[in-house]
């Protein structure tokens, strides 16, 4: 496939079907993305969300043009978050048991979201022992400029949530950065943590019986589970 760009272009504000529509800049590939997933799109259509995996990146057609989406996503959401190194990336890369949701219509990707299991040794409380835990965990989220107010992130999160079958209350966070913090506390009413050496987050719920924390059906209220495999 032949290199990708950026350029400004009109693309829905919000993932919804006639949604009005705003001027700003968002990663444009060569590859269309959704077809990959067997999805008929239009750029300027809603989003979908599909899931990359190592199937994904190895396929002998679609692999090398998914790989310069994510190193292209990934360098993105680096300098989004002024980190040193990109947690995301496409080149040489072996998911295992990680996953990347990404949010695209067509050839056009608005947002990406990396999610993977992790063995943590975490304190339920500032005055507890340390406890290992085998969360799920979120490693890289992020949302192109421009649409981060139209909905697209939320979108994106309880799409994952929904083909995860978890909540988000039950889910680790790596080094979060303030906004996403905004985001979980405004989207799924998640705020209550104990600060861990490790830099994760791991909210108070996620220790709370199921009974005493919103279940994974509440949470995902308003997901449409429109995850998509490779065809």
């Amino acid at each position: 496939f032949g290199s990708s760009g950026q350029r400004e272009l009109r693309v829905p504000s919000s993932p919804h079907e006639g949604a009005e529509v705003s001027v700003a800049l968002r990663m444009e590939f060569d590859i269309d993305i959704c077809r990959v997933f067997g999805i008929s799109s239009k750029d300027d259509g809603p989003p979908s969300v599909v899931c990359v995996t190592d199937d994904v990146l190895s396929h002998s057609r679609w692999g090398q043009g998914m790989r310069d989406v994510l190193d292209k996503m990934g360098e993105r959401s680096r300098r989004a978050q002024g980190l040193g190194k990109a947690v995301t990336y496409g080149r040489g890369v072996v998911l295992g048991g990680n996953r990347i949701y990404l949010l695209a219509a067509k050839h056009t990707a608005l947002g990406l979201l990396k999610v993977g299991p992790k063995k943590l040794f975490v304190a339920r409380k500032a005055d507890e022992g340390l406890v290992e835990i085998h969360p799920f965990c979120v490693l890289d989220f992020y949302v192109v400029e421009g649409h981060q107010r139209g909905g697209f992130g939320s979108h994106l999160f309880r799409a994952m949530l929904s083909r995860e079958g978890t909540s988000a209350g039950k889910l680790a966070y790596d080094r979060p950065s303030p906004k996403l913090m905004g985001f979980l506390r405004k989207h799924f009413g998640l705020a209550r943590f104990t600060p861990q050496s490790n830099n994760f987050v791991v909210f108070d719920s996620f220790f709370s019986p199921p009974g005493e924390t919103c279940t994974a059906r509440s949470a995902l209220r308003g997901a449409k589970g429109e995850c998509s495999a490779p065809s």
